[in-house]
């Protein structure tokens, strides 16, 4: 019985020893491992923790060469020199990167002829516009005196340069009433029109336009309902016509024909090839009616142009004489936009869309509307006046008359040389123009009864006997030459697409960069420390919830007493009446003869 008791006393102590060595090390293994984490949490951001992060980057990123500066195997001169390589590679990839983007910023536009031929049928035949040299005939001005009021307007359509003495102030409600009373009204000149091997009334495709050389005949334009912004009725020379069976459309060089057309409208399209599907017209001169003129000839003026523009016959037209017959050949020239290009400033394409068209008095932009705007405004700032056929941006505009012609001839003298201060130079092409090239080959015309001939046009009209003088008559043929033509698009050059595919050719060849270069950086400098950081503080708190789990107040506290109190007696054990309390401290001395609870998670 004594060795028995004896063998309890000692279990009991060797378990109360246990237990609190177990407390003890567990306190101070979790207080070494808190003190661990406070202390990684604490240098995390300081200079070492940096040195670290960078030197695992070295290692581990995807460049070229990096690893070899936090080799620790190599010697320092051969970490240096690999660091001097990586620099001057950088440097050299960033020179050629550097060209590329200069390229791109100064020439981001390539003009290439387009991959696909467009037919002529869909675009308009081009709009003739013929000009008689005479402008006003010598029967209809002797009865103008010179002391009228007309007669300063009558010297303005002249450009005469004496009686500068004259000082009426006109208006162009005025001028348009001379110039219709004293100019060869189109239904005189023209004789015969025919077009695509179909005879016309001349009347009815031709209207009466006013240019720089006075009062001309147009075909094919387009009607001033579409071509000025704000239309009224006084911009006609003449009433439209009603009976006509042409329907006037919008059309221009960017948006094309609608898809729903009439059966006939105008702009028309062309008829087909050769001078015979073309326009062909017979004019008369009236050569003795001539009275004033701005060349030193007789004949016809002539200029092929875009339907959507106004002509500026006097400087871009050609002439043919009065008694030769011509043919014009005509090619079209288109010039169109990819959509990509709205995306580069206008500064740096030099070219305007339709949408972006800022002018005011016109509703198509083209590069000649917008130089006869330009050319308006200056005349306006300068003499104070408006030339008569320039666009009437202020309707209160007086016309400009014989005594301006100083100043409105030094205006246009400056606007048309580039070196000086007055110039249009803000005038860029559309995107999308059409233009026309023309040749002109003439001969003289032979008529005579003994004389046969293979044009089908009527003999009447070459009868000497009926008309007085062949030599006033001139023949024009307008014809396409082909079917098809080859247009030219303005597209990207260098898009951003291909700045970034070179940009990354030359990375990938000299360092070996890609998107996941990129990709490593943003992670070593934002993610990877925000991650760290998010790893410790969950670590801490969850070992002190796992510290006050294991080790609860009361429990310790329990524990310090029965460490404080002695073991009771020897002699004592045996005498011990049974009771709640011996029975308690018997289940506590089992309870403590038992191992201690092992976590192995903790470890």
């Amino acid at each position: 019985m004594r060795f028995q008791g004896d063998s309890k006393v000692q279990r009991f102590h060797l378990a109360a020893n246990r237990q609190q060595r177990n407390q003890i090390c567990s306190h101070k293994f979790t207080h070494s491992h808190s003190d661990d984490s406070l202390d990684e949490e604490q240098t995390m951001c300081s200079r070492e923790a940096a040195e670290k992060s960078v030197k695992y980057y070295l290692k581990n990123s995807s460049l070229h060469g990096l690893k070899y500066i936090a080799e620790e195997s190599i010697t320092i001169p051969e970490r240096v020199f690999f660091g001097i390589s990586f620099v001057l590679v950088v440097i050299l990839s960033g020179f050629f990167i550097s060209n590329i983007y200069i390229k791109w910023s100064a020439s981001p536009i390539i003009i290439s002829t387009s991959a696909k031929q467009q037919l002529t049928s869909n675009i308009p035949f081009p709009a003739i516009t013929i000009c008689n040299l005479n402008q006003a005939l010598r029967s209809r001005v002797q009865s103008i005196s010179s002391t009228s009021k007309n007669y300063s307007l009558l010297m303005n359509l002249c450009s005469k340069d004496y009686d500068q003495t004259i000082t009426y102030i006109g208006t162009w409600t005025y001028f348009k009433a001379l110039l219709v009373e004293v100019a060869q009204p189109c239904d005189e000149m023209l004789l015969h029109c025919s077009f695509g091997s179909r005879k016309e009334i001349c009347s009815t495709i031709f209207n009466s336009i006013l240019t720089d050389d006075g009062l001309c005949c147009t075909f094919n334009a387009l009607d001033p309902i579409y071509l000025f912004r704000n239309y009224t009725d006084d911009v006609r020379i003449e009433p439209a016509a009603e009976n006509s069976i042409f329907k006037a459309i919008d059309w221009t060089p960017e948006s094309g024909y609608a898809k729903n057309l009439p059966e006939f409208y105008y702009p028309r399209t062309s008829g087909g090839t050769g001078s015979r599907m073309g326009l062909t017209v017979v004019l008369n001169a009236s050569i003795a009616e001539y009275y004033c003129t701005k060349s030193m000839g007789n004949g016809f003026k002539v200029l092929v142009h875009n339907p959507a523009e106004l002509p500026k016959v006097t400087n871009y037209g050609f002439v043919v004489s009065a008694g030769r017959e011509a043919r014009i050949p005509i090619e079209p020239v288109y010039e169109d936009a990819t959509p990509s290009i709205r995306s580069i400033k206008k500064a740096v394409r030099r070219c305007l869309f339709s949408d972006e068209n800022d002018l005011s008095y016109y509703r198509t932009y083209s590069r000649k509307n917008c130089e006869l705007e330009c050319e308006a405004k200056l005349l306006l700032r300068e003499c104070s006046c408006v030339l008569y056929y320039l666009p009437r941006i202020d309707p209160a505009a007086r016309v400009c008359g014989p005594n301006d012609n100083n100043c409105t001839n030094r205006v246009q003298t400056e606007i048309e040389s580039s070196k000086t201060n007055l110039s249009c130079e803000n005038c860029w092409p559309g995107c999308f123009e059409l233009t026309f090239k023309s040749v002109m080959t003439s001969s003289t015309i032979v008529a005579g009864p003994s004389y046969q001939n293979g044009e089908q046009l009527p003999e009447r009209l070459f009868n000497a006997s009926q008309n007085g003088n062949v030599n006033d008559l001139a023949i024009l043929h307008f014809y396409y030459l082909n079917n098809n033509f080859r247009s030219t698009t303005k597209s990207e050059m260098f898009g951003f697409t291909e700045f970034l595919s070179n940009t990354g050719g030359l990375l990938g060849l000299f360092m070996g960069f890609s998107i996941f270069s990129v990709i490593e950086i943003v992670y070593y400098v934002t993610m990877r420390p925000f991650c760290a950081s998010r790893t410790m503080h969950e670590r801490r708190r969850r070992r002190q919830a796992e510290l006050l789990w294991l080790t609860p107040v009361r429990q310790r506290r329990r524990l310090h007493l029965q460490l404080q109190r002695p073991p009771p007696p020897y002699s004592q054990l045996g005498k011990a009446r049974p009771g709640p309390k011996f029975k308690q401290s018997l289940w506590q001395t089992l309870r403590a003869g038992r191992d201690p609870i092992v976590y192995p998670y903790l470890d």
